[in-house]
């Protein structure tokens, strides 16, 4: 192993198909001095091959996804740009969050409260929404500007629902409902208006935690969304238009208890329900048949698929929830922390397609858009131009997607082959907190 932390790999394809001189990718400029041949640490020069050139368009396709999330040229398969490493289209966000459990559990608060014993089995949902209303609150975020010489100027830019978790005033939302504020109201159902400090927000999970103290509202029950079933009731309560708090009401049933959809770029596994999740009821509670919350309640658009022609397929006419595991999970760790751990490598790509891997004469694989300074991947050498055939174990030189590397522990060595000129090397990586990295 060479300083770089790369080893030429041997057992791999060292002359791919074709003929010419070294490849290079018009739109990101010249190959580094010496990379011509060379591994990502130097090495052996490779014998001269004439390779076919990477059209602008081909490059900047992928820089045009990159910045603005458009498809266009050659690559049909968009390129997502963050933080950490990104599948190329859907990213199948994490299932776990081991990171940081251990010391959030031990020092967050008791979330959630008791919950009352419902007696109506006939019609549950109006003693549900009664016996829960009084812990939903209404949630506006406003961009706070100081003009020299007059008043403070308060602009709203969202509204949304949240609900008490904690006795110390914390209450679960939508990050989205927060995310671009700074400054945060919450409205109580008695009218009273609050300022809220945001403890975290987690994007990538569209969970944030904010919190008031001295409220002095109980907490909400919370259930078990790993043990729902479709078909059960589903009460969902929220602040649905505007910044007036309004606590409306809508039911509905559990219409798939698991449902993997995309949202911005990620695959997440929600709860679809037929409840109306209406704008202003995001971050609000979904709740299940026993009268304990189920879900946070999101109105962004998802897409659930394609259709045959390749149009994305929305969700107009049907409501999502993030469960409400997975959302106390996260919560948990953003009273501790203030943010998710993401272990990644700190790179963007892009899949390369049969079809351009054919007629670029590369192995399929994930095309390296954009290194991160001082991550993982910029330390073990990695460059603009590299295409990654294997890592963690996944082949993807037949097609496969990335592996979801953020499930993994910050500190955890993987391994990986990256092709280079017509030869391959393999390499270790230390993954990395992408939050502490730009």
């Amino acid at each position: 192993m060479d300083e770089n932390g790369f080893n030429q790999y041997n057992g791999g394809q060292d002359t791919p198909p074709g003929q010419g001189q070294p490849y290079s990718y018009s739109g990101y400029g010249a190959p580094q001095p010496g990379m011509a041949g060379q591994g990502p640490a130097g090495g052996e020069p490779a014998p001269p091959k004439k390779k076919r050139k990477f059209p602008k368009i081909l490059v900047a396709a992928a820089a045009g996804v990159v910045a603005g999330g458009l498809i266009t040229g050659f690559l049909i398969v968009p390129a997502i740009t963050g933080q950490w490493v990104q599948s190329s289209g859907l990213q199948q966000l994490p299932t776990k969050e081991e990171q940081a459990q251990a010391n959030a559990a031990e020092e967050a608060p008791n979330l959630g409260g008791e919950a009352e014993n419902i007696q109506n089995t006939q019609n549950p949902a109006v003693e549900i929404a009664e016996n829960l209303s009084g812990s939903v609150v209404g949630i506006t975020a406003y961009n706070k500007q100081l003009v020299s010489g007059q008043e403070p100027v308060e602009q709203a830019l969202d509204a949304g629902t949240g609900f008490v978790i904690s006795e110390e005033g914390h209450i679960l939302t939508n990050n989205h409902v927060v995310a671009d504020g700074n400054l945060i109201k919450v409205t109580t159902p008695d009218g009273q208006e609050h300022i809220a400090e945001k403890i975290g927000g987690d994007a990538a999970t569209d969970i944030a935690v904010i919190q008031v103290e001295g409220l002095g509202i109980k907490a909400v029950p919370i259930g078990d969304s790993d043990s729902i079933k479709a078909g059960e009731l589903a009460v969902a309560i929220g602040n649905v238009r505007g910044t007036t708090f309004n606590n409306s009401v809508t039911v509905g049933h559990v219409s798939i208890a698991e449902l993997e959809v995309a949202l911005d770029g990620n695959k997440m596994t929600m709860i679809q329900t037929d409840a109306a999740i209406n704008p202003g009821n995001s971050g609000g509670p979904l709740i299940g048949e026993d009268g304990k919350v189920i879900g946070v309640n999101t109105a962004k658009k998802f897409y659930s698929g394609m259709d045959a022609n390749g149009n994305l397929l929305d969700s107009e006419g049907v409501g999502y929830a993030i469960p409400i595991n997975r959302a106390v999970s996260i919560a948990q760790q953003l009273i501790e922390n203030g943010s998710i751990p993401r272990a990644g490598i700190g790179i963007t790509y892009t899949l390369i397609s049969e079809i351009d891997a054919k007629l670029w004469d590369t192995p399929r694989g994930a095309l390296v858009v954009d290194v991160t300074a001082g991550g993982p991947a910029d330390q073990a050498g990695l460059q603009q131009n590299d295409v990654i055939t294997e890592i963690d174990g996944v082949d993807l030189t037949t097609g496969a997607d990335m592996p979801v590397l953020s499930e993994k522990a910050v500190g955890e060595t993987i391994t990986a082959k990256v092709w280079r000129e017509g030869k391959e090397y393999s390499v270790e990586f230390t993954l990395a907190d992408m939050n502490n990295l730009g």
